[in-house]
C-alpha cells in the first residue's frame, strides 16, 4: 500500500513496472504500509518513511518528524524503515552538508540555517539507536523502488528461509560470530562436558527449551546427533545431580 498524497503517491508509478503489486490508500503514518510473514508464520506490520534531504532536514527542524511521525509509525509498525533519498556529502573543505544540484555540490539550507554533515548523521544515528529504527539512503526514486521492491520479497518469504543468510564461515571448533544471539538451549548445552559450541547445535534442534534438556534421560540424548551412549550417560549423571 502506498499513501495517495503528494510526496509520496508517485512511487506507485515507479513500482509497478518492477512487477509490484500495488495500490494507494490513506496511511496516517509513514509512505508505504505492507504485511510480512513474521517467525511462526504470525503477520508482521511493516512501515517505510520516505524522505528527501531536503524533507528530512525541515521536519528535523521543526521536530515533526521525532515529535509527530516517529512516535506514530512506532506504534503502528512492528517494523519501521525511514529511507533518505537523494545523493549528500560533507563539503570536503570545511565539513558542511552538500546536496546535488544541476551536476554540482551546494550547500543545503532551512530558511537561515545551514547543516554540517555531521548534524545529520549523528540524527539519524540516534534514530537507529535510541528510537530503533532503521535508516537506509538511496540516491534516486527509481532507486528507493527497487529497495521497496527487495524489501518486499524479503518479507513475502517464510521466516524460516531467511536463515541462509546468517551462516558465516568459521573454524572447526570455533563459536561462531553470526548475526543472530545462539539460542538459551545452545548457550547452555556448550557448557556441558563433551557437548562444546559445535555439538551444542544438534541439542538445540533436539530440545526446545533448557528444562526440557535439563530433564531429559540419557535414552533422549543417545538421539542427538555426534553423541554416544558413554557421553550420553556422562550428560545424565552430571544434569540429574
Amino acid at each position: 500500500m502506498v499513501d495517495r498524497r503528494v510526496g509520496s503517491a508517485d512511487l506507485v508509478d515507479h513500482l509497478k513496472p518492477l512487477g509490484v503489486p500495488c495500490e494507494l490508500t490513506t496511511l496516517e503514518f509513514g509512505d508505504v504500509a505492507l504485511i510480512g510473514n513474521g517467525e511462526n508464520d504470525a503477520p508482521v506490520p511493516v512501515g517505510v518513511e520516505v524522505k528527501t534531504v531536503s524533507d528530512l532536514l525541515a521536519s528535523m527542524t521543526s521536530g515533526r518528524l521525532s515529535g509527530h511521525q516517529l512516535p506514530g509509525l512506532l506504534a503502528t509498525y512492528e517494523w519501521v524503515w525511514l529511507v533518505v533519498e537523494g545523493p549528500y556529502r560533507p563539503d570536503p573543505s570545511d565539513g558542511v552538508l552538500q546536496t546535488l544540484h544541476g551536476g554540482g555540490w551546494r550547500a543545503v539550507s532551512v530558511g537561515s540555517r545551514r547543516f554540517m554533515y555531521r548534524d545529520l548523521e549523528s540524527y539519524l544515528l540516534t534514530l537507529e539507536v535510541r528510537a530503533g529504527l532503521h535508516v537506509h539512503r538511496t540516491h534516486s526514486r527509481g532507486e528507493t523502488a527497487r529497495w521497496l521492491a527487495a524489501l518486499l520479497g524479503w518479507w513475502s518469504k517464510p521466516w524460516d528461509e531467511h536463515k541462509g543468510h546468517l551462516a558465516l564461515h568459521h573454524k572447526t571448533g570455533a563459536r561462531p560470530r553470526g548475526l543472530v544471539p545462539p539460542s538459551l538451549v545452545r548457550r547452555v548445552a556448550a557448557e556441558l562436558p563433551g557437548v562444546g559450541w559445535e555439538r551444542s547445535g544438534a541439542v538445540a534442534d533436539r530440545f526446545r527449551t533448557v528444562r526440557e534438556m535439563v530433564l531429559a534421560s540419557e535414552a533422549d540424548w543417545r538421539e542427538v546427533e555426534g553423541i554416544g551412549k558413554t557421553l550420553a550417560g556422562r550428560i545424565a549423571r552430571v544434569l540429574g545431580g
